[in-house]
């Protein structure tokens, strides 16, 4: 299998948080699955996902607590002047909280708490529910991001089927999400209102969302697509929203000996592309890649 070559990697550290386990033993929340977004001047908003199980290489997973717990971390800091690597280490640290209101009452669910957040811009999240929907499924909701807290959050329709959207920005400014891979379908964030757009092909069969998408040349949008097979594969994926053509790149790795690889953003800043990942669902890190690999990955 190809790795794709990195320029650097940054690991993700949050403040670390203990309780005692299902085991009476002490233990801590493990770190995955990073959300980022960079504005025009530089500022980093980083939400850390955290969660209180491990699972391991064989699809068996130990459960520390009797339910499993997601919450999120906000880490806030600005890009290193002069092409310095990327750190976390100067970040400043919130748990994240959200707001509900009456409209959407909570149930009871084996998943509680917030899963797989993805930017939509600076202050618009999509964040995954389970226990805001009656069969305890994954549920998709909008948010509003304001300093460490989620407020005015509106359900997004379907919420319950396919939950690995993948935002991105129109040439007219509209966000909309790529609901599924295969059939390829887009959508408005909020309402049901998939198009099929036509497009097939096998080399793409299991694969799902994984990123939103940026800029990537006249028109273009740029994503990252993956599948899990006995670990998970990538592959780049080019979508042009004003013809719909669609092209993307063979498969690849980006450690040699991951099993579990969750990429959930792609930021560009001074044309340096960055990747928030999750490794085996106790890492996270931000990698760097220069836009000619990828545009050389692509046919």
């Amino acid at each position: 299998m190809d790795i794709f070559p990195i320029t650097s990697c940054c690991p993700v550290l949050t403040p670390q948080k203990q309780f005692q386990d299902r085991f009476n033993q002490p233990n801590a929340y493990l770190e995955l699955n990073p959300s980022m977004h960079i504005t025009p001047d530089g500022s980093i908003t980083i939400l850390v996902r955290r969660v209180n199980y491990r699972k391991f290489k064989d699809r068996q997973f130990t459960l520390y607590e009797p339910k499993s717990v997601s919450s999120y971390v906000v880490l806030r800091g600005t890009i290193p002047a002069n092409n310095s690597p990327l750190s976390t280490i100067s970040m400043t640290a919130e748990d994240l909280s959200w707001s509900w209101s009456a409209e959407y009452p909570s149930y009871p669910t084996y998943w509680l708490g917030m899963e797989d957040i993805r930017f939509c811009d600076a202050s618009t999240i999509l964040l995954t529910v389970p226990e805001k929907n009656p069969s305890g499924n994954p549920c998709i909701f909008r948010g509003t991001l304001e300093g460490s807290q989620i407020h005015t959050i509106s359900r997004c329709d379907p919420s319950h089927t396919e939950k690995n959207w993948m935002p991105f920005t129109t040439v007219e400014g509209i966000c909309k999400v790529i609901y599924n891979v295969q059939p390829f379908q887009v959508k408005d964030i909020l309402t049901d209102s998939k198009e099929t757009i036509p497009f097939h092909t096998p080399d793409l069969q299991g694969y799902h969302g994984s990123t939103n998408g940026i800029i990537f040349g006249h028109s273009w949008r740029l994503f990252l697509i993956h599948t899990n097979k006995e670990r998970s594969y990538h592959r780049w994926l080019l979508y042009n929203p004003e013809t719909n053509e669609i092209r993307y790149s063979k498969p690849f790795v980006f450690f040699q000996y991951s099993y579990i690889e969750f990429p959930c953003s792609l930021c560009e800043y001074n044309g340096t592309i960055y990747i928030s990942l999750g490794v085996n669902d106790d890492k996270a890190y931000i990698l760097t890649v220069e836009k000619a690999e990828i545009i050389a990955w692509i046919p």
